[in-house]
């Protein structure tokens, strides 16, 4: 859980970083503010999903295709992890966590600091905002009101459907007052308040994160374009507008959320008002933005891809030695940490010998992925040894041969607890449990679980994609063996 929200939020700060930066090469000085508006929301929207939709990401859902593709329609999967289990029986009375896990409950108790943070100023600031529309007269125009401010050194300013005046405003012209009113109508008639709010609750959730404030930054100087846009339109030539932008421009924005009829971005402003309209061929610069879109999901994709879980046994991470067929021969091979099978039916088990030509992924297979219940992993596991683990090592020799070692860790013997079936409607329960091969006080059977799969598949009313079968460990300390039990999932075919 934890490793999940903390790459959920380096891959969303990913994105924001993505979409910003073409923004800032590309977008960003058009004059289609309207599209420059639908980009930026539309990135932001992207960056809170995209990491989403990444998992179980793009590698797993290739591996599963390939599996498919090849006859394995129906894998064996456990949703527990057999290595942590293994880890847990090997010390049950291990308290002490892990350092990285340490590291990792802090920085999300720190996260969680800075977005409580956030989270209140954010309250407080709209609070004010409503205290001060509350405590002063208002004057309603239908689609919008006036809040009037006593204070005079107040700029104009817009909130949701308010808009706040100081004396100073009352003092301007009929004419200027007119293109004011107009401006803080266009940011109440388009909601850009809403959009201001969408970042300020981003900025919540990834207030870490410095590019939230570019965002909004860009969308008020969009909304800014768009209402000084709209004025322009009504006005012979820009440069009365213009004039009375520069004559509010000395005033100071009590709040960020608010939009100021004048503002630090002032001469941008007044650029954009007389600059050239964009050509029409720069919109297909908007194109774009599907490679981009792409680019992003499928790094989050790859970023967020966990291993596969189509083998319930792992082996340690650390003896990732596995490689291409090599033409060097096997020299010796050692069994250590094994009590249940002799080293003599270890290797037999094994079926490989010196001088044998050595392939880690056929060794790797002889482990643990055999398909007919042939390997090593499966004469134990399927006789009771539910923590098994096997750990290979190779070591090349200067004779050119390469030594096998292979460390044991059989783990406690478990024996089946309870066994319940979930997800089933039409077939009662006993039914079921009478079809398959586990029985409660029995050893576990990895085989047994497999078969259970099967069964469950052949009845024809369960997807046997969604068959989930998860083992439930119960530790027993005082007792020669462990428990296990075993929740059956089913989800059952829709009716044609």
């Amino acid at each position: 859980m934890l490793t999940s929200t903390l790459l959920y939020l380096a891959e969303a700060s990913f994105c924001l970083a993505v979409f910003a930066l073409t923004y800032r090469l590309l977008l960003a000085r058009l004059t289609y503010f309207a599209w420059n508006r639908a980009y930026l929301l539309g990135a932001l929207a992207a960056s809170v999903l995209l990491p989403f939709l990444a998992f179980p990401g793009l590698a797993g859902f290739l591996a599963h295709s390939a599996d498919a593709a090849a006859g394995q329609p129906l894998p064996f999967r456990l949703s527990w992890q057999m290595a942590q289990a293994a880890a847990s029986a090997s010390a049950p009375a291990a308290a002490s966590l892990d350092i990285v896990e340490v590291l990792m409950f802090s920085l999300l108790g720190i996260y969680a600091l800075g977005a409580l943070y956030k989270l209140i100023a954010a309250v407080r600031n709209l609070r004010a905002l409503a205290d001060l529309a509350r405590r002063h007269p208002q004057t309603n125009l239908g689609s919008f009101s006036i809040v009037h401010l006593p204070e005079p050194s107040l700029p104009a300013f817009s909130f949701g459907r308010h808009v706040f005046l100081s004396p100073l405003h009352d003092r301007l012209s009929d004419a200027e007052r007119e293109q004011l009113l107009l401006h803080e109508q266009v940011h109440v008639r388009q909601r850009h308040t809403l959009d201001l709010l969408v970042v300020e609750a981003l900025g919540v959730v990834f207030w870490f994160n410095g590019l939230l404030p570019y965002f909004g930054r860009q969308l008020k100087a969009v909304h800014e374009f768009l209402a000084d846009e709209a004025v322009a339109r009504t006005q012979p030539s820009p440069t009365t507008y213009g004039e009375l932008l520069i004559k509010l421009a000395s005033q100071q924005l009590p709040f960020a959320l608010v939009h100021a009829f004048s503002n630090k971005q002032l001469f941008l402003r007044i650029h954009m008002l007389t600059q050239p309209s964009s050509r029409p061929m720069q919109k297909l610069r908007f194109l774009l933005v599907l490679p981009v879109f792409a680019f992003a999901w499928v790094a989050t994709a790859c970023a967020g891809s966990p291993t596969p879980e189509d083998v319930p046994v792992a082996t340690s991470p650390a003896d990732a030695f596995y490689s291409s067929p090599s033409a060097r021969p096997i020299g010796r091979i050692s069994w250590q940490g094994n009590t249940y099978l002799s080293t003599a039916e270890l290797s037999q088990a094994l079926g490989l010998k010196p001088g044998d030509a050595y392939d880690s992924l056929e060794v790797a297979r002889r482990l643990s992925f055999g398909t007919r219940g042939g390997d090593i992993t499966s004469r134990y596991m399927d006789h009771g040894y539910l923590f098994f683990s096997v750990s290979p090592k190779a070591t090349r020799q200067p004779n050119g041969t390469t030594d096998l070692a292979f460390t044991i860790n059989e783990g406690r013997k478990a024996d089946l607890g309870t066994i319940i079936v979930s997800g089933n409607t039409k077939t009662p329960t006993t039914a079921l449990l009478n079809m398959i091969p586990l029985r409660t006080g029995e050893p576990f059977s990895r085989a047994n679980l497999i078969e259970t799969q099967r069964i469950l598949a052949q009845q024809g009313q369960f997807d046997p994609a969604k068959i989930g079968i998860n083992p439930k460990p119960v530790m027993r300390p005082n007792q020669p063996t462990d428990l296990v039990d075993i929740e059956l999932v089913v989800v059952e075919k829709a009716k044609p």
